[in-house]
């Protein structure tokens, strides 16, 4: 799709070529998650004698149906793993890097990241039991150069809510593409190391034939305060504190967490980590030298009821209200260690994750109901800010680059949309919007579509196992509306010798009459159709029909009944 002329972008055509198969310098993208969704971030570039992946993200499921994680179909990738060169990551948060060890498991391919992003990757190959001896991890640095295959990759640093974030000038045979990663503009982020205008600048200069650019954030006009803005208003906040301070945030923060180390020197505070998430990161940016706590700011959870209220400030994990998270605990007043009393303050210094709104709002009122003072972006906007570029960013990073063909990435269609047309406004002469699994062509004459590929999502189970579609619309019938057991026991002769046992879990109004009415119906089943076999599974399937005839009338609709029947010996 390409932005046509009118307001806004109402109409899309594909722009034309100049022969029927287009410039034999070619490459293809691929999309194979992040496009047309938020998160689960996997971008294929493949040209002759090659396929180059730029990140492998997970996503985390908006329901309850035992699901952990979720990553992209690999299969194209699989199909072609002789072709694959490498994987390029751009930063280390989970979108981008939580597939890589669901990759490893079918796929022998080097994978490229800074050392940060490379550890982050390191903790989860080994939580997914995976040796690290047998992977090649490739550290890559800001202004670095990797050839590999056919391909010439330039590191560029960028600014995002994480350190080391990095965008990549991909040498092929159709010219130069820029991938940014998630970025911003922030000119002065707690690392010192803002994004590389100047380089940018160079690179469109010379000429870059596609960008692709993050989405993320095209509803935000102008990203509202700096990253340092935070860290002020925080200190703020807790110097002002006369108890507690709790600091609800995204773990992989590290920018936040140096300047959240700063504060707690200043205001003479111990920092007390809640979650897991929250204690791997710190460990991590630690090793890779980029969080330098002195050894005594921190304390263990089991000690922090021993420290004097206003000496405390706890990090903590659980910005989206997952349920099992520490500020979801701490609300509900079943943490082991902590709990919530009347004037600590409890200062969400997160943004909610669209999907997770109404988890957030009854998080916030369970908390405000133990007398805490809650403070969060829609109350106090300096608490947090984006790491992804608004629209005054993202307007900025097309007008550096000035590319000739641009393709929007890491959104839903709608954000995917609305920056095409921020690119057209800028000028920028192709613009194709596509999402996963539909294959676009770029040569030097324009994009044109190039079919389609297998792609999905593939859910994983609590315990590591994916789940296949039939077993998932089992679990949402499930939990849609509960099931029903039917078990009996007869002999050869068809007489019953136990049973019929009706045991029901999630149905309401069946009680044990009704469970009395269900077996009625479960023996005049098994007496009007003696001649099928009692191994035969028609008979449960007749059985099964009964006891569900029979709910309908009880509960007012048919749940699953599940069916077992044992043949007793003589």
């Amino acid at each position: 799709m390409i932005a046509g002329a009118g307001r806004g972008p109402s109409r899309y055509e594909w722009p034309l070529v100049t022969s029927a198969t287009g410039d034999s310098a070619s490459i293809r993208l691929v999309p194979l998650g992040g496009l047309g969704e938020i998160g689960m971030n996997c971008l294929a570039i493949e040209q002759d004698e090659g396929i180059l992946v730029v990140d492998c993200g997970t996503a985390f499921p908006h329901d309850d149906r035992g699901v952990d994680v979720i990553h992209p179909d690999f299969q194209w990738l699989l199909d072609r793993a002789d072709d694959v060169v490498g994987v390029f990551i751009t930063h280390g948060h989970e979108d981008h890097v939580g597939g890589v060890p669901f990759l490893l498991r079918d796929l022998d391919v080097p994978i490229y990241a800074s050392p940060h992003a490379l550890a982050v990757i390191r903790r989860r190959l080994e939580e997914h039991a995976v040796d690290i001896n047998d992977v090649d991890l490739e550290p890559i640095l800001a202004g670095q150069v990797h050839e590999i295959g056919p391909f010439r990759v330039e590191s560029i640093r960028v600014s995002h809510s994480i350190v080391e974030a990095t965008a990549f000038a991909i040498e092929t045979s159709a010219g130069t593409v820029l991938h940014t990663g998630d970025f911003n503009f922030d000119e002065d982020p707690p690392d010192g190391e803002p994004t590389d205008v100047e380089r940018l600048r160079e690179l469109g200069d010379s000429g870059v034939a596609l960008l692709l650019s993050d989405s993320t954030n095209i509803d935000v006009p102008v990203r509202a305060g700096a990253e340092r803005n935070v860290g002020g208003r925080l200190q703020e906040l807790v110097a002002s504190a006369q108890h507690r301070v709790f600091v609800v945030m995204f773990a992989s923060n590290v920018q936040r967490l140096r300047m959240l180390g700063e504060i707690a020197q200043r205001t003479q505070r111990k920092i007390c980590l809640l979650g897991r998430s929250l204690n791997a990161q710190v460990d991590i940016a630690t090793a890779v030298g980029r969080l330098a706590w002195p050894a005594d700011l921190k304390i263990a959870a089991e000690q922090a009821r021993d420290l004097p209220r206003d000496r405390l400030l706890i990090l903590a994990g659980g910005s989206q209200a997952e349920p099992t998270s520490a500020a979801v605990r701490l609300a509900h007043g079943m943490h082991q260690h902590l709990a919530i009393e009347p004037g600590d303050a409890v200062v969400f210094s997160s943004r909610v994750i669209p999907g997770n709104e109404v988890a957030v709002h009854d998080l916030l009122c369970s908390l405000l109901r133990l007398g805490a003072r809650v403070h969060t972006r829609q109350s106090d906007p300096d608490v947090h800010t984006s790491g992804h570029a608004g629209r005054s960013e993202q307007r900025r990073m097309l007008e550096l680059v000035r590319p000739r063909c641009f393709v929007p990435v890491h959104g839903t269609l709608h954000h995917l949309v609305w920056h095409a047309e921020l690119a057209r406004q800028c000028g920028v002469p192709v613009i194709a919007v596509t999402e996963n699994g539909a294959v676009l062509r770029i040569d030097r004459t324009g994009i044109r579509p190039d079919g389609t590929v297998p792609h999905g999502r593939v859910h994983v189970a609590i315990g590591g196992e994916a789940l296949d579609a039939a077993t998932l619309e089992r679990r949402e019938e499930l939990g849609r509306s509960g099931i029903a057991f039917v078990s009996l026991v007869v002999d050869g002769s068809r007489r019953l010798r136990c049973g019929p046992t009706v045991f029901a879990l999630g149905i309401p109004a069946v009680d044990s009459a009704d469970q009395r009415v269900i077996a009625g119906e479960v023996v005049r089943a098994l007496e009007r159709h003696r001649k099928i076999g009692l191994k035969d599974p028609l008979l449960a399937g007749e059985i099964r029909r009964a006891a569900r005839r029979a709910l309908l009338g009880i509960c007012g609709y048919r749940p699953p009944v599940e069916v077992l029947i044992q043949v007793a010996d003589p």
